[in-house]
């Protein structure tokens, strides 16, 4: 039989964590040490008399936060992961939480996710009897600076023995009171690239004493985008983006520069698409630098690994889902070209993350805009069906 949490069952617990959500709002930071982040979680947790709470899990200059409620009865340990540093953007929602601090907003709900996960906490926390135990886990340093990585890396799974990982993103696009399902696949490798054309500078009255790399970087960025065109299978995607090309100077423009250097992004899903991509690069690039009888580096750095959600422990958790929210509630989502480091969980233990909805007439700015502002009123949406996957997969 099903163990169902109602959304309506965690209202008291949602009011705790909206409260805590809009404190964490007006005080957003950056990066793997958020300091006032984490004091607010632990001091909730405390509140909700949690006595196995564990701070700096990830290394001395990584804030991730633990919390440990285990049930009355034997079963498996599930791993809930909610991300929780902000981004370097000015907001604009004029919200009576707004940010306070200045370059700085929670624009990606963050901040909402370490609420849901502390109204599931508190919830929890007053209702034991349960089978397994629950491992919740707030994790800084999504945005760009791989704090699941960090997190791994210091043991995390077998200090606290996780045998599956779930966790949730907001998801603007979806209606207020739906979740998105999506096996496999469901966000992309994010890698970055630097292409350095090295040539001879000299005066751009005199062309032909010199070896233009800013030329030879304008051809580069032509040409790269041949790989995903010519190079990858069309039933399969990726992206190749150069977003920066620096040479030369802006009050100098009869300088031929000495060097060209191209920036950008490449998404791609399954790694032989992605091994493609690096060596198709590299070979157009040497390509080029040989035509303009010059030297060039290619820097390829993978970043964030592609987030796989096990397809049965989807079918299993979407199947909780349209138990607990009706069938109608429950969308098979798709995928994105996007970037997200609950991906370094998923290689090291199955699971899935689920998209939460957003969308109502108030709330409809995409992630990342100065006019996001997590949902409330998705609070107790996203915590009931976090808390019914856990709890059916630790009886499991």
């Amino acid at each position: 039989m099903t163990i169902l949490i109602k959304p309506e069952q965690m209202a008291e617990s949602a009011k705790i964590g909206t409260d805590i959500r809009h404190k964490i709002h007006e005080e957003p930071e950056l990066g793997l040490c958020l300091y006032k982040t984490q004091e607010k979680i632990t001091k909730g947790l405390a509140s909700f008399s949690l006595n196995e709470v564990y701070e700096y899990v990830g290394g001395k200059d990584v804030t991730g936060v633990v919390a440990v409620i285990r049930g009355t009865k034997p079963g498996k340990t599930i791993g809930l992961r909610a991300d929780s540093d902000a981004l370097p953007l000015e907001e604009k929602t004029n919200a009576a939480w707004a940010s306070r601090v200045k370059g700085k907003m929670h624009a990606c709900g963050h901040d909402g996710h370490v609420a849901t996960l502390l109204t599931l906490c508190h919830y929890a926390a007053q209702h034991r009897d349960f089978a397994g135990t629950l491992v919740a886990i707030f994790q800084p340093g999504e945005e760009g600076f791989a704090g699941a990585k960090h997190m791994i890396a210091d043991g995390l799974v077998e200090r606290f023995g996780i045998d599956e990982f779930y966790a949730l993103h907001a998801e603007p696009s979806l209606n207020l009171g739906d979740v998105g399902f999506i096996p496999g696949y469901a966000t992309a490798n994010a890698d970055k690239f630097e292409i350095t054309f090295k040539g001879k500078g000299g005066h751009g009255s005199r062309p032909h004493m010199t070896k233009d790399p800013l030329v030879a970087a304008c051809e580069c960025v032509l040409a790269l985008q041949t790989i995903v065109a010519r190079s990858v299978d069309p039933m399969k995607t990726a992206v190749v983006s150069a977003g920066c090309i620096q040479s030369g100077f802006g009050d100098g423009p009869s300088v031929v520069p000495q060097e060209a250097k191209i920036s950008g992004t490449a998404r791609s899903f399954e790694p032989e698409v992605q091994e493609t991509i690096i060596r198709r690069m590299k070979q157009v690039a040497d390509g080029i630098a040989l035509a303009n009888d010059m030297e060039v580096e290619v820097e390829y750095t993978k970043l964030y690994p592609a987030m796989f959600n096990t397809p049965e422990l989807v079918e299993k958790a979407s199947g909780y889902a349209k138990e607990l929210l009706g069938e109608e509630r429950v969308k098979q989502w798709h995928r994105t070209c996007g970037g997200e480091d609950f991906s370094f969980m998923l290689l090291a233990k199955p699971g899935c993350l689920f998209r939460l909805g957003m969308k109502d007439e108030t709330h409809f700015a995409s992630v990342h805009h100065p006019m996001f502002d997590f949902n409330d009123k998705a609070i107790q949406v996203g915590a009931a069906t976090l808390l019914t996957i856990a709890l059916n997969r630790a009886a499991s």
